[in-house]
């Protein structure tokens, strides 16, 4: 039998009924279209290096996105804590977020581009403000999402969203490599008619949220769990709960990889002086092993829980950056193997787009899985906010990078910050497979 919804007699709606899931998967495939137009580690970084070769800039343009998503997290988890109904946070600050990307392609459209500093503020501004509003947006909707389908449905239907939004994704990463390519529009229009394409994605993501129904809280949790006490109930969690500190600092140091992730693209494309059009080619990477990596993480989440997700992709997040530092700190594979090299940031930019269907399964499913049922929000936010500390360490990168490039070659530059990356994420491999299973019902 199906179990129940726990709201209450005004709230009749059965636990995984077939229009929530099939609203939830519809917004996660529109929503992974969009992102498959504009990956900030391929679309977004490329577009600030044209506009500004500072490596800080660039490394902010990486990493807002993260940042402004992450950081307002538990912010965001106080505002919905203990309110009985969440879809009216979902839907206020959606509307308002998935608007965000629509100034700076008008801004392309209409100036060209002719300030490009100014041009890079707004778009690192465009990015934060989708990010920021999606934040809110998010917590209510994993709360939502917990309420109204079993974890086994959960991961079914973020599996098929993001499966079909990567196939579709596909489509995207060739009208992207199209659009760059040498013969194709120029620049910025070129850039402003594929930001626009993600827009009106995440437009048609904004429909599937408006037809969600919600399974509100019922009495006895909200009395248990009101925005007063949130406080509270956070240090409660962090002292008594030794699974949550261990996941918090196993997903502070996995997360270290969002370093230099922004940085592939521009290290590979000057180190081989590739044309821009290999940006679209890494763009197909990412899309394919965006399809590869929902397959994965998608079967391990239905058959064996969140904690094999996190596993096999921590050891994943430890390629990245170890493959980067061989090619970084050994010339002899760009010079007399460039093909090899290449090859290789084709398998780095797989792995990245692989890892972007790993956090929901993963790290913020185990954090569903394992808390309590009236403080699910409250532990999403702490998880998704340790990811926005780690967001911001582009910049520092970009500091490094900057530096030590005065003093020494930019390849042993990269190979500094690459090397770092590779001994923390390390660390945090080796304490994720130190997490204890959690249950994993049907």
């Amino acid at each position: 039998m199906q179990p129940q919804a726990q709201a209450g007699a005004s709230s009749p709606i059965p636990i995984n009924s077939p229009r929530n899931f099939a609203a939830y998967a519809g917004d996660m495939m529109a929503f992974m279209v969009g992102l498959n137009f504009i990956p900030t580690s391929t679309v977004l970084v490329a577009l600030a290096s044209q506009l500004t070769d500072n490596s800080i800039l660039i490394g902010i343009v990486g990493m807002i996105g993260g940042a402004a998503w992450f950081l307002p997290q538990l912010f965001a988890a106080r505002i919905v804590h203990g309110k009985r109904r969440k879809k009216p946070y979902l839907i206020a600050s959606a509307a308002i977020g998935r608007q965000a990307y629509l100034l700076i392609a008008i801004w392309l459209f209409v100036t060209g581009a002719v300030q490009p500093i100014l041009t890079v503020f707004i778009l690192i501004a465009s990015i934060a403000v989708f990010h920021i509003s999606d934040a809110l947006a998010g917590v209510a909707w994993f709360d939502m999402l917990s309420r109204a389908l079993t974890p086994r449905m959960r991961s079914r239907a973020i599996a098929a969203g993001e499966f079909a939004g990567s196939l579709l994704g596909i489509g995207a990463g060739i009208i992207v490599a199209r659009i760059l390519a040498p013969n194709g529009l120029p620049f910025p229009i070129n850039y402003a008619v594929i930001i626009t394409c993600a827009w009106l994605c995440f437009d048609i993501s904004f429909l599937f949220l408006l037809i969600l129904q919600e399974n509100p809280m019922d009495e006895a949790e909200r009395s248990l769990s009101t925005e007063s006490q949130f406080r509270g109930h956070l240090a409660d969690a962090l002292r008594s709960d030794k699974t949550f500190r261990k996941l918090i600092v196993a997903r502070l140091l996995t997360g270290l990889d969002a370093m230099v992730v922004p940085f592939y693209i521009v290290f590979i494309t000057d180190l081989l002086q590739l044309p821009a059009v290999s940006v679209g080619v890494f763009t197909i990477a990412y899309t394919v092993g965006s399809i590869l990596g929902i397959i994965l993480f998608g079967g391990l989440a239905d058959r064996f829980g969140s904690l094999r997700v996190i596993q096999a992709s921590v050891v994943m997040q430890f390629l990245g950056p170890l493959l980067a530092l061989l090619v970084a700190a050994i010339p002899a594979i760009s010079t007399e193997a460039p093909g090899f090299a290449m090859g290789l940031f084709i398998i780095i930019m797989g792995l990245n787009g692989a890892l972007s269907h790993s956090m929901l399964l993963g790290f913020v499913g185990y954090a569903l899985d394992t808390s309590p049922e009236r403080h699910r929000a409250m532990y999403v936010g702490v998880i998704n906010t340790v990811g926005g500390i780690v967001s911001l360490t582009p910049v520092l990168a970009g500091v490094i990078i900057e530096s030590l490039s005065k003093s020494a070659p930019l390849q042993a530059a990269y190979a500094v910050v690459f090397g770092i990356a590779t001994v923390c994420v390390g660390a945090g491999m080796i304490l994720s497979f130190r997490l204890p299973r959690p249950a994993h019902p049907s």
